[in-house]
């Protein structure tokens, strides 16, 4: 079975952005306060002036580690540095630049990216309540994300194939399942738990870096192992 490579871009640039000021208090310390937004992914729910844009979240990603940021503007990827202290936040470090990949992209996704970039940019406050991150511009404009759970950095990779085929099953419920195998050649079985962050399309199948992790304490009828889309390596549409 072949597989064609899946495109993307790569082309890196840097562009200017607005430098961001301090204001309030929230974690205790710089560290702290990395360390807490580094631990889940955050999507975009609202976006104060603006309609959210159609499609996936835009996702942001921190890494307290070296002290880099990285998000999805609905087009490209972008990122750079940040800093947080107390309750003030600034992205792009302090030469105030992000580093973009350069894919052109019909509108209005290009005028969204902008936009977004354009806020990120301006934002100098950011708050955590519950399972919200809201950043706040000095002029009081927010950007509000839901956490996502986070795999761990030591989670263990693996590949597997996904069907172009669903198959109906029974969990408490009858339900829908994927069909998935580790190797060509092997029995195609039926997967109860769903993948995050994957969204299969119809006719078309995959072959997948998924990140499996241990439950613990799943509940009856949950399944001990979460799986998680890491990459998608190749796909191929099925003809009927």
């Amino acid at each position: 079975m072949n597989f064609p490579r899946h495109a993307g871009a790569v082309s890196i640039a840097m562009a200017a952005m607005l430098p961001a000021t301090a204001a309030n208090a929230a974690p205790a310390s710089p560290a702290r306060g990395a360390a807490t937004l580094a631990a889940q992914h955050w999507d975009l729910v609202e976006w104060s002036g603006r309609d959210l844009p159609e499609g996936k979240p835009l996702r942001l990603d921190f890494d307290a580690k070296s002290g880099r940021f990285s998000g999805t503007t609905g087009c490209n990827r972008t990122g750079g540095a940040f800093t947080v202290k107390g309750s003030a936040i600034r992205f792009g470090g302090k030469k105030g630049g992000f580093a973009s990949t350069l894919m052109a992209c019909p509108e209005p996704a290009m005028a969204t990216e902008r936009a977004y970039v354009d806020r990120l940019g301006a934002v100098t406050r950011y708050a955590i309540a519950g399972d919200r991150l809201v950043l706040r511009t000095a002029k009081g404009a927010t950007l509000t994300y839901r956490a996502v759970h986070k795999p761990p950095a030591d989670a263990p990779r693996k590949f597997i194939h996904v069907s172009a085929e669903t198959r109906p099953c029974t969990g408490v419920a009858p339900m829908t399942c994927l069909q998935v195998r580790e190797k060509e050649g092997d029995a195609w079985q039926l997967h109860y738990g769903g993948i995050a962050g994957f969204d299969p399309q119809p006719g078309i199948e995959y072959r997948l870096r998924i990140i499996e992790e241990r439950v613990k304490n799943p509940p009856a009828d949950g399944s001990s192992i979460r799986w998680t889309l890491d990459q998608v390596i190749e796909q191929r549409v099925v003809k009927p």
